[in-house]
């Protein structure tokens, strides 16, 4: 069995003439993924990794998380591929992933994040949120078995 989590970034700003991946979070943005993070920090205590995408809302975001659950930093990683908003991409990214790792985290966009959801888990969704999470628990024994309806929907974070 593998766990993932997968929080997309909180929210950003668009108020900055910088390319889309540079865009930063909002000040609103830092304080929800903040408050996320505190009420919810069982989620996130058996983690083995995170990943996260390399554009300037999602890396800030997986800092946030790092920071509060004292995760060591050695165990996150930025990676190019994960700015994506391709389901494809996404799923191509999570079978590279080493089976030493049981329980992941990926910080990422949308819709590429719902559209993973919506096809491995048991129940659907229309969107995830900005600072939200879904945590699947996935029937699989390796990453690269990742296929439609192996994951069990987990709890969604539903701040206000």
């Amino acid at each position: 069995m593998k766990n993932l989590i997968l929080l997309r970034h909180a929210k950003s700003s668009w108020d900055y003439s910088v390319d889309d991946i540079d865009r930063p979070l909002t000040i609103n943005g830092i304080e929800r993924i903040k408050k996320m993070v505190n009420n919810n920090l069982s989620i996130f205590s058996n983690l083995d990794q995170i990943y996260s995408s390399s554009a300037s809302r999602a890396s800030h975001t997986a800092l946030i998380l790092k920071r509060i659950i004292n995760f060591p930093p050695h165990k996150i990683i930025f990676d190019e591929k994960l700015y994506t908003f391709s389901l494809q991409e996404l799923e191509n990214f999570i079978s590279l992933i080493p089976n030493k790792y049981k329980f992941v985290t990926i910080v990422g966009h949308n819709p590429g994040i719902t559209d993973l959801i919506n096809k491995l888990s048991d129940k659907k969704i229309n969107n995830l949120p900005t600072s939200c999470w879904v945590k699947l628990n996935l029937k699989i024994d390796s990453w690269d078995k990742l296929k439609p309806g192996t994951g069990l929907l987990g709890l969604k974070d539903k701040l206000k």
